[in-house]
This record gives structure tokens, C-alpha cells and sequence, in this order.
């Protein structure tokens, strides 16, 4: 792969992250970080923002204690703020993580995670 291809996907699994929107929901009467798509997505960007709510929705499970520390500390900024700089670092992680998980084929990958959503 040329540099230009891993440049392009990377920017399609960031692009994937900052399609969606965060928020604060309930489970069994917990708060909970909700995510959902912030516009109408197609192609690769919808792809690739499906992945990354496969990777959100198992974030509290995950083995990467920094992935887990910025979505704990998103959730509780967002209970009394906007939560910018939580929500930078949380995003950052999140398209770290779902690099790391789709850079070895990227296209096969996503739909892979991608998959659960649909």
C-alpha cells in the first residue's frame, strides 16, 4: 500500500468518529454515553462511522485503559458541561482504536465491524 492509501483510510476511520454525536442516555437507570450519526451519512464515511459504534458500544469492555478512561471521563464531563476537550480526547482515541483494528485491510474490516449496525 502507498502512503497515500493508509492516509486515505485513516482519514476515512476519523471521519467515521466525528459522524457521530454523544450524549448522555439511560440503561436499566444508569447514565450511559449514547452515540448516534450527527447527519446523513453515505459511503465510506457511513462505513466507517458504523465501525466506530461497534468499537463505542463495547468502549466499557475494552482491554485499552486510555480508550476507557476517556469515555468514563466524557460521560461524567457531560453530565454538568459541553464537555469540548473530553469529547476531543475521547474522539481521538476512538478513530486511534479503529485504526488500529482496520489498518491491515481497511475496506473488508470496516464492513466487518460495520456489520452488527445494519
Amino acid at each position: 500500500m502507498t502512503d497515500d492509501a493508509v492516509d486515505y483510510w485513516r482519514e476515512v476511520a476519523r471521519l467515521g468518529v466525528m459522524a457521530l454525536g454523544f450524549s448522555i442516555g439511560r440503561a436499566f437507570g444508569a447514565p450511559v454515553l449514547s452515540a448516534e450519526f450527527v447527519e446523513p451519512l453515505d459511503g465510506w464515511t457511513r462505513r466507517a462511522a458504523k465501525a466506530a459504534l461497534a468499537l463505542h458500544k463495547e468502549a466499557q469492555l475494552s482491554q485499552d485503559a486510555v480508550l476507557v478512561a476517556a469515555h468514563d471521563a466524557l460521560l461524567q464531563a457531560l453530565k454538568s458541561s459541553a464537555a469540548v476537550a473530553e469529547l476531543a480526547a475521547y474522539q481521538t482515541r476512538l478513530a486511534q482504536t479503529l485504526w488500529t483494528f482496520i489498518q491491515e485491510d481497511p475496506p473488508r474490516l470496516i464492513e466487518a465491524l460495520g456489520y452488527a449496525e445494519d
